[in-house]
């Protein structure tokens, strides 16, 4: 896969402005419902889905070392 570092910035940019705000927000709710996963069976589904869009940057971070062109997603 070719480097480009365009896509670097670009992996940047959404990691400032999307995925480290989404991922904050999403953090809150994640630890309120983290102790009622044992009694609720949907709040696992939720929490789950919480999960996935907290480690996003995470995931935004590689591609932005890899400079990859793929767009990194939380699904």
């Amino acid at each position: 896969m070719a480097r480009n570092p365009v896509f670097a910035l670009l992996w940047l940019v959404i990691l400032f402005f999307l995925a480290w705000p989404i991922a904050a927000a999403c953090a809150g709710a994640w630890l309120i419902l983290q102790p009622f996963e044992g009694c609720f069976r949907f709040v696992k589904d939720i929490n789950d889905f919480l999960e996935k869009l907290i480690t996003w940057p995470r995931d935004v971070g590689r591609a932005i070392g890899d400079c990859s062109s793929r767009c990194p997603t939380p699904f």
